[in-house]
């Protein structure tokens, strides 16, 4: 089967890695894949590296008719039997250049919470133009089964990310730190973006009792400036340290002790996902995804501490119980590492995510060629599930909870 897949992001960040590893996993099992991005964009230098097809001839904004003409061209001489749209301000272009060229299949993926659009241009393109939606979270899903009734229900498709763990040496964070193993390192990772909490987690170091602990953010963004103003005014810039655009995450991981998503809103988050790979507790806010990655769920044990979103007060209490757990409990604290890497190999893998997006772009085809061997083509082509969490509408609703279900924020068990 032949695909186009546009990504028009000139960064890196989540969405940006999962198009470019569906891609890849794609063409892995024979599928032709074309990449539809600005030239030199970082999804453009990934796939070329990767031996993929790219092109930068790709839909512009609601205003350009141009290149949404040129698109279709495009579209209409590859005769591509699906379309993926990765990007929300892209559709009514892209799905109107896809039906233009008679293109068979258009799906678009939505990696953030938004709420369905009452009027305009997308709303438009999403009633007329696009066949299916992928979703990487549940609470994503729910949103669009209840305020979007025009959107069919069985359209709608939760895809959980994918992750492909490698362990990597530590050292390099501690020592550019200047600091022992025994301070404890409490990393962040994001652009700096008001969405991304960082503001709260700043004030949330300041108020925890562990005075020798190093707080490090790794992220490029406008809110640079003033989360350094925010560290001086709460006392901690000494201990606080905005280390910028990192290539050596995983390295960064090795040295910490916990990873803390401070966000107001998220899909899936990714960088969720590699701390549990990596084997580092997790102290996450209740936003989209957190749940399903590490709440108790189908009687399995909690995989990480979730604390009240926007709540300095409840994230400084989420970050001493993980820190805590390591000198106290430490059986706790091994436990939920253990469950967070067991969910990150049956919930999150790669094969799986590629099996379901195939499932969705070409439907009524015998998928999962390149996964037989792992079992999960073997159970797609005998109608079986995939083995993973069982993802139910409404299962994001519900109390805000400190591993086993203690409420944060006011007081625990308040």
């Amino acid at each position: 089967m032949k695909i186009v897949i546009q990504n028009s992001a000139r960064v890196w960040g989540g969405n940006e890695k999962w198009s470019w590893q569906l891609a890849r996993g794609l063409h892995a099992r024979g599928h032709h894949v074309i990449v539809s991005c600005p030239s030199g964009s970082p999804v453009w230098r990934r796939a070329e590296a990767a031996g993929l097809e790219v092109t930068s001839v790709r839909p512009g904004g609601d205003l350009d008719a141009v290149s949404a003409l040129r698109f279709a061209s495009f579209l209409k001489r590859e005769s591509p039997d699906a379309l993926l749209l990765t990007n929300w301000g892209k559709l009514f272009w892209g799905g109107w250049a896809a039906r233009r060229a008679g293109v068979g299949r258009v799906v678009v993926r939505l990696g953030i919470v938004r709420r369905p659009p009452r009027r305009g241009p997308t709303r438009f393109a999403l009633g007329r133009y696009v066949d299916a939606m992928i979703v990487n979270a549940p609470e994503i899903r729910d949103l669009w089964v209840r305020e979007a009734p025009w959107f069919a229900l069985d359209a709608v498709h939760v895809i959980l990310n994918a992750i492909e763990a490698s362990p990597q040496p530590g050292g390099v964070l501690r020592a550019e730190l200047g600091v022992g193993r025994e301070t404890p390192l409490i990393l962040g990772i994001g652009h700096l973006y008001g969405r991304k909490g960082f503001d709260v987690l700043i004030d949330a170091f300041a108020r925890i009792p562990f005075t020798d602990a190093r707080l490090v953010i790794v992220g490029d963004g406008p809110e640079a400036s003033a989360l350094r103003a925010r560290a001086a005014a709460n006392g901690v810039a000494d201990r606080v340290h905005l280390l910028g655009e990192r290539s050596d995450v995983p390295r960064l991981l090795a040295d910490s002790d916990l990873f803390v998503l401070s966000s107001r809103n998220e899909g899936m988050a990714n960088v969720m996902l590699e701390a549990m790979a990596a084997g580092v507790p997790v102290v996450a806010t209740d936003v989209s995804g957190v749940r399903t990655a590490l709440d108790e769920a189908e009687g399995r044990p909690a995989a990480g501490w979730i604390v009240r979103p926007g709540d300095a007060a409840s994230l400084a209490e989420g970050i001493v119980a993980a820190l805590s757990a390591a000198k106290e409990r430490p059986a706790e604290r091994a436990r939920r590492v253990a469950e967070a890497r067991y969910r990150i190999e049956h919930w999150f893998g790669f094969e799986r995510m590629i099996t379901q997006a195939e499932r969705v772009l070409f439907p009524g085809i015998l998928v999962g060629s390149a996964g037989a061997e792992r079992g999960e083509g073997a159970l797609e082509k005998s109608g079986q599930p995939v083995p993973g969490p069982v993802i139910r509408p409404g299962r994001s609703a519900g109390r805000w909870a400190l591993g086993g279900g203690r409420l944060l924020g006011g007081g625990v068990g308040a």
